[in-house]
């Protein structure tokens, strides 16, 4: 590959978000050159669409569209890009220094992996440094442990479709059908995104209330792999107290594993920043 040809894509869906959206583009500190593309998602503040606009007046490449959801705007812009690795970045989220580089090069030696993943740090309302269990399809099925802000094979992205689901856990299905595709990441020890925690309430606990609703469709969507969940229970390395409770509490559909959640969060982080 020529050197000042790009081996990423970075494709950040901006909703509002004037805010937060400058920071995002700022962090992108790389020491090769990035295809980066922002999506307005049919922004209507003002103050969003004049940072849009210097932003456009500074070269970076800003697309807009009528509002379609985040699923869509993220694959207008992988649709809009070239590159083989492609990562996206929520508008009000950052990427840490050399990520982007870090996890292609992770990708090209490992080439059995198709996506490459990170640590988080959350900053804002909520502080740690977030790690991640090892993957786990059996255990994807009940919870997503696991990011879906890494960096993608392209090739690998496409095959599944992307980001599909309209409303509420699009990562969630995204990783549930590579899964269910055979793909799996690389996971590194290095934080690769700086993931905001915000005070208010935003679309995750939204989601959250809907709960019941968003896990069903992902059973349907997802009903292969849904069926092989007492062979990936055998392959699972989680422990039997997990695999005998993750069937029990979470597998009725109707509980959030918030509680459980809260316990692995507590494992997970690594460290906290004060």
């Amino acid at each position: 590959m020529p050197h000042d040809q790009a081996r990423c894509s970075l494709v950040i869906p901006c909703f509002n978000d004037g805010a937060f959206v400058t920071d995002a583009v700022a962090s992108v500190r790389e020491d090769e050159p990035v295809e980066l593309v922002i999506v307005d998602d049919g922004s209507n503040d003002p103050g969003t669409l004049a940072v849009l606009d210097r932003l456009r007046g500074e070269g970076i490449h800003v697309i807009q569209q009528k509002n379609a959801g985040l699923a869509a705007a993220r694959m207008r812009g992988v649709a809009e890009t070239s590159a083989p690795f492609v990562f996206c970045l929520d508008s009000d989220d950052e990427l840490a220094p050399g990520a982007l580089g870090l996890l292609a090069d992770a990708l090209e030696a490992n080439p059995g992996a198709a996506f490459a993943l990170g640590k988080l740090e959350l900053f804002g309302a909520r502080s740690e440094v977030r790690s991640f269990p090892p993957w786990d399809p059996w255990r994807l099925l009940y919870v997503n442990h696991w990011t879906a802000h890494g960096l993608y094979r392209r090739q690998e992205l496409m095959a599944v479709g992307g980001w599909t689901l309209a409303d509420c856990y699009e990562d969630w299905d995204l990783l549930l059908a590579l899964a269910e595709h055979g793909s799996s990441p690389v996971i590194l020890d290095d934080v690769a995104v700086r993931y905001r925690q915000h005070a208010g309430a935003r679309m995750s606990t939204r989601c959250r209330h809907r709960h019941a609703e968003i896990y069903s469709l992902l059973r349907q969507r997802h009903r292969a792999l849904f069926k092989r969940r007492r062979e990936l229970a055998r392959k699972s390395p989680a422990g039997f107290w997990i695999r005998v409770g993750f069937p029990l509490f979470l597998g009725s559909r109707r509980l959030y594993p918030l509680a459980i959640n809260r316990q692995v969060d507590r494992v997970r982080a690594v460290r906290t920043l004060h």
